[in-house]
């Protein structure tokens, strides 16, 4: 029995002093995986302006800060034509709002045509071979509002 018992004792002292050996992860705090200064240089390059596409128009970027609102939307849509309004709410300045569009509707071959500022409300228009879009931006105190109006030119 005192064998048995002397067995048992050396056993969990080994265990404990065993766990002790074993490095403690911090709590919350994940281990962070290695990584080789190659791999770091390639992804040193400054990502993208994050976008979302309008499903109904895909080649009108928004910018993702910004959601939909369905309620004041409406979008009429045939075999290759689509027409309609869609609004978007959020908070973000209106003057980055115009400067992004500005920036981000060439890219996907929209002509800038005009801009209009007044304060804190701005309306660009743009002009893509048969279809023309309207974008207004009106920043308030708690949100901005941005509608986009696309449809047809006059050609069209």
């Amino acid at each position: 029995m005192r064998i048995l018992t002397g067995t048992l004792l050396i056993g969990l002292a080994l265990s404990i002093t065993a766990c002790g050996l074993v490095p403690k992860q911090e709590a919350g705090k994940p281990k962070k995986p290695m990584t080789s200064k190659s791999s770091e240089a390639v992804n040193s390059t400054p990502p993208a302006t994050p976008v979302n596409m309008i499903a109904e128009f895909d080649d009108i970027p928004v910018p993702v800060e910004l959601s939909r609102d369905d309620e004041q939307s409406s979008v009429y849509e045939a075999p290759g034509f689509a027409v309609g309004v869609i609004a978007y709410e959020g908070y973000y300045k209106s003057a980055s709002i115009s400067k992004f569009f500005r920036t981000e509707m060439p890219k996907y071959e929209w002509q800038f045509i005009n801009a209009f500022s007044e304060g804190k409300r701005y309306t660009l228009t743009f002009l893509k071979s048969n279809r023309s879009c309207s974008i207004s931006i009106e920043e308030g105190s708690l949100s901005t509002k941005l509608v986009i109006r696309v449809g047809p030119t006059s050609g069209g």
